[in-house]
């Protein structure tokens, strides 16, 4: 049976031998390009053997063969104890954007059957990382990526620590062609993200205004409904019933002038946009079933006089298993990069996350993943120092 999976979601492997596959729709006039990329901890190549690609489509371990332009042999047993994650990558010139059709890859395995459909209108990126295979705790998983970079194959594998050589002359090839080995550029590249991942609790980032305010930061908690075994579904999984599980999005804030409140559906404080807090939770997705999850909003030309904001996510009924969820929060502002924090547990049963925290630094937007579990909200309100009052509430 295939799995599906969605951008940000992860699953466990049971075979060790796998076919990759990346797959485009009818296009015309795009050079494509497929290779991967084998990293070790430190998120780098350790040499440039590691990067597969037309050239260069074996891995001198035999654990990675390119076999097509788009087609790649894995060996799971064959990656060296060093190397913990493979990163296939889809590059497109003039850019995503013309792959109107979007793009999908199949992951194959004797009894592992993966597949994934991404979108490529209105997409100005020219690489993408669609997906990954990654070793954690012995055991190796999938991750649907979807991270796109602005610049080409150079600027992405320079990211990676690959010491780029070739010709700019050189052809690309068509779709289902082999892969060319990507340009020398004339002078170092930047690389600029147009989705960058938090991966490690602390990791934080600063954002700067490029105009006169931030504009809507728009925060969304998305999760994975399917998860789970048999027939139960996700909540059978996570809380011994039918149905799917009540994932509340909401924040606690703090203004530069001692104010402090709470945006959540609990008690139906959803807060407003336009007037105090500046704060704004759209709805309340009771299953997970809705594909735009839960949103928040922050008037960010309200900015200047907010302090911090501390973004949660709760289990509302019954007893969470979080690893189980897939739970992943975005964080996007105008004319700025999407922020993505994975929620990643193993074993975790507290019914409260907090997931970020955005904080006010010297006028930029300073996001750092917490990903910290409690029992309930006051714990984390104790441990972040807000000093609420706290009574039982329903929604």
């Amino acid at each position: 049976m295939v799995t599906t999976l969605i951008a940000g979601q992860n699953a466990k492997l049971a075979n060790q031998k796998l076919t990759f596959r990346l797959l485009v729709g009818n296009v015309q006039n795009v050079s494509l390009d497929a290779s991967a990329i084998l990293l070790a901890n430190t998120g780098k190549v350790s040499s440039d053997d590691d990067f597969i690609f037309f050239n260069q489509p074996t891995h001198p371990s035999g654990a990675l063969i390119q076999q097509e332009g788009a087609t790649f042999a894995v060996d799971l047993s064959n990656v060296p104890g060093h190397l913990e994650r493979i990163a296939f990558v889809l590059t497109a010139d003039p850019g995503l954007s013309a792959l109107s059709d979007g793009y999908r890859f199949e992951l194959t395995g004797t009894t592992d059957q993966f597949d994934f459909s991404g979108q490529g209108a209105g997409r100005p990126e020219k690489s993408l990382i669609v997906c990954e295979l990654y070793r954690r705790n012995g055991d190796w998983k999938v991750k649907a990526v979807d991270q796109g970079f602005a610049g080409g194959m150079a600027p992405l594998a320079e990211h990676f620590g690959v010491d780029v050589e070739g010709s700019p002359d050189q052809a690309s090839p068509t779709p289902t062609a082999a892969p060319t080995p990507p340009p020398k550029p004339q002078e170092k590249s930047s690389v600029n993200l147009s989705k960058i991942t938090l991966d490690k609790k602390g990791d934080t980032i600063s954002l700067e205004k490029k105009s006169a305010s931030f504009g809507k930061i728009h925060i969304n908690l998305n999760w994975n409904q399917t998860a789970g075994t048999g027939k139960k579904g996700l909540l059978g999984a996570l809380m011994g019933k039918q149905g799917g599980i009540d994932l509340d999005l909401g924040c606690m804030f703090e203004f530069k002038d001692g104010t402090k409140g709470i945006v959540q559906a609990l008690g139906k404080h959803f807060g407003s946009l336009e007037q105090p807090p500046y704060i704004f939770l759209d709805g309340d997705d009771r299953t997970g079933s809705i594909n735009q999850g839960e949103n928040l909003y922050i008037n960010g030309k309200q900015w200047s006089d907010i302090k911090r904001v501390m973004v949660f996510a709760f289990i509302y009924e019954g007893v969470a298993n979080w690893a189980e969820t897939n739970g992943r929060v975005s964080i996007k502002a105008p004319d700025q990069p999407e922020i993505e924090i994975q929620m990643d547990a193993s074993g975790r049963n507290e019914n409260f996350c907090v997931i970020a925290m955005l904080e006010n630094n010297n006028g930029d937007l300073s996001i750092s993943k917490e990903v910290n579990y409690f029992s309930s909200h006051k714990p984390a309100d104790d441990h972040y120092g807000f000093g609420f009052q706290w009574k039982t509430g329903s929604k």
